[in-house]
């Protein structure tokens, strides 16, 4: 019975000396994505039940009708063809678990193992006979990334009745390869192949470049390239670019922060809970106010999406040396972002009127905080922090002694964060990292998103 990548499957009847090629006449039987030659028969024994494993190649049996690579079918024999694209796992355990509930201490279940270059790695049952090319048949045969010179073959030896010990053989894949017997091994129990990679493979790795580069779009890069080569690539920057407001952003950066926000929002609940408990005590006076302004902080936490924005000076590695500190080397994934000059500064966070103004040189922090409303009362002015447009933060605090004055200049695309003052409600430990974070988060989302 053929099944999986087969247009027809089902039942088949069975004759006295039927073969493979009786039953698959054609590679056309196959679906496109069909292994042709790896058919793995699943027999059972009519008188002791015993199930046994053996495989087959289809397109050396069509090759040689009615020889030993054509081998003869017995009544109950089901055939599963597999899919190339997709893993075996979901019909090899199975019967793995199936040969392994009938095995004891005197014969016990026999696997091999492949795994490293291979379409189909994993654990195969153990064929009498099986030998170093028909494991690699039975993971699908090499990849393009394999390294053709050789391979590894670990064995486990016992010595003496009492200690195992690895052994590890190296096999001449060439030689396999090339029909050499000598050089294709007969396996043994619990072997393990492993194909080698060629030094320097990878999947080819790319970079995205949006906005004010001469040619946006999506660039493949080589291993070590910097950020420089590729915006010259690209063809530079436009006379529109806004170099102070590019937005780096990097894969492996939004996965840690995505970790440290679900983590966040973890003690958050934590917190809450405890707060829960007070206020059901009466133990403590806006434990209840604590409990919906929280529960509002960690509502806006579990939905938060990290950016995993790298903030770099993008002029200075434009023009940096290789290996300097500016240099910005790529990796899979990276992504840049560059705006069109911006002309605005924007207030967010505890202010009358959260929104964007049109930036004047003579005006400082405090008073595009005013041109905003000015702060609430749960404000907290103390804290209140600039984020630069290239994602910097100037967290120093006003200086309420000198008149009209703030830590640094604001320049265009900068972003003041007025925050949330959490000490006039019970405090919470996470409610000032967890405000600070969902600031942080906006401003940079907003940043990626401008375009």
């Amino acid at each position: 019975m053929p099944a999986c990548q087969v247009y027809r499957p089902g039942s088949y009847a069975w004759q006295a000396g039927m073969r493979l090629s009786q039953l698959l006449p054609s590679l056309d039987e196959l679906k496109p994505d069909a292994d042709q030659h790896y058919v793995l028969i699943r027999r059972e024994d009519p008188t002791s039940k015993r199930v046994a494993v053996v495989s087959a190649d289809l397109a050396a049996a069509l090759r040689a009708p009615g020889s030993a690579a054509d081998p003869e079918l017995t009544a109950r024999d089901r055939l599963t063809v597999f899919d190339l694209k997709n893993g075996r796992d979901r019909v090899i355990k199975p019967l793995m678990d199936e040969l392994q509930l009938q095995s004891t201490q005197q014969q016990s279940l026999a696997e091999v193992n492949i795994s490293g270059s291979v379409k189909a790695p994993g654990d195969y049952p153990l064929e009498t006979g099986m030998r170093v090319s028909d494991l690699i048949r039975a993971g699908g045969s090499l990849d393009t990334a394999a390294y053709s010179g050789s391979a590894e073959l670990s064995r486990y030896v016992i010595e003496n009745g009492q200690t195992r010990r690895t052994q590890v053989i190296e096999i001449d894949l060439p030689a396999v390869l090339h029909g050499d017997a000598a050089a294709n091994i007969a396996l043994q129990p619990f072997d393990r192949l492993y194909i080698k990679e060629v030094s320097g493979w990878a999947d080819q790795e790319q970079v995205t470049l949006k906005g004010e580069v001469r040619f946006p779009g999506t660039y493949p890069i080589k291993r070590g390239e910097s950020l420089r080569a590729v915006v010259e690539r690209a063809g530079g920057l436009t006379d529109q670019a806004f170099a102070e407001g590019a937005v780096f952003t990097r894969k492996e950066l939004q996965e840690r922060e995505q970790v440290q926000l679900n983590r966040l929002a973890d003690r958050m609940q934590n917190d809450l809970t405890a707060t829960t408990m007070m206020a059901a005590r009466g133990g403590q006076g806006g434990a209840g106010q604590a409990y919906s302004l929280g529960q509002s902080l960690l509502t806006q936490i579990k939905a938060a999406k990290a950016v995993g924005r790298l903030v770099i000076d993008l002029r200075a590695a434009l023009t940096a040396a290789p290996g300097s500190a500016d240099d910005v080397t790529l990796r899979e994934g990276d992504q840049l972002i560059i705006p069109k000059r911006s002309q605005e500064v924007t207030v967010i966070g505890e202010v009358q009127n959260a929104t964007s103004h049109l930036y004047q040189s003579d005006l400082e922090r405090d008073d595009y905080i005013s041109l905003s409303g000015g702060m609430t009362r749960l404000a907290d002015g103390k804290k209140t922090y600039v984020v630069h447009a290239n994602g910097s933060v100037d967290a120093a605090g006003t200086r309420w002694w000198v008149p009209h004055s703030s830590s640094s200049p604001i320049r265009p695309g900068d972003t003041v964060v007025v925050p949330l003052d959490t000490e006039r409600v019970p405090a919470l430990p996470t409610w000032q990292a967890v405000t600070q974070i969902l600031y942080n988060i906006a401003i940079a989302a907003a940043a990626v998103h401008a375009l």
